[in-house]
C-alpha cells in the first residue's frame, strides 16, 4: 500500500554574481528575452532558485551553460547550497486494527 507524506524543504543558496557582468546593456537584453529583471537581487533569487531545484548544479560544475545567461564561469556566476532542513508536515494516516 503506498503512503503519502508531505514534507517541507527549506534550503539557503548563496549566490555571487560579477556585477560588471550584469551592465545595463546585458539587464536589458535579459529583460527582453527571458524576464523583467530589474536588479543584481532579481538574478541571485531565480539563479538560487535554480539552483536550489536542481535544475543546475553550479557549486559541482562551474562551467555549465544556463539558459539566459551563457556559461556560468564567463558571467561570474556561482551558487552553492549552504543549508538545508526537512520536516515532516503530514504524515499517513495509521492503519486501524480491523
Amino acid at each position: 500500500m503506498a503512503k503519502t507524506f508531505t514534507v517541507e524543504v527549506r534550503q539557503i543558496v548563496e549566490v555571487e554574481l560579477d556585477e560588471i557582468k550584469f551592465d545595463d546593456a546585458f539587464m536589458e537584453e535579459f529583460r527582453d528575452s527571458q524576464y523583467p529583471f530589474m536588479t543584481l537581487a532579481d538574478h541571485a533569487e531565480h539563479i538560487a532558485q535554480l539552483q536550489a531545484r536542481g535544475v543546475y548544479d553550479l557549486d559541482y560544475i562551474e562551467t555549465q551553460f544556463v539558459e539566459g545567461y551563457g556559461p556560468a564561469n564567463e558571467m561570474g556566476i556561482k551558487a552553492r547550497v549552504i543549508g538545508t532542513e526537512m520536516e515532516v508536515l503530514r504524515m499517513p494516516e495509521p492503519e486501524s486494527a480491523a
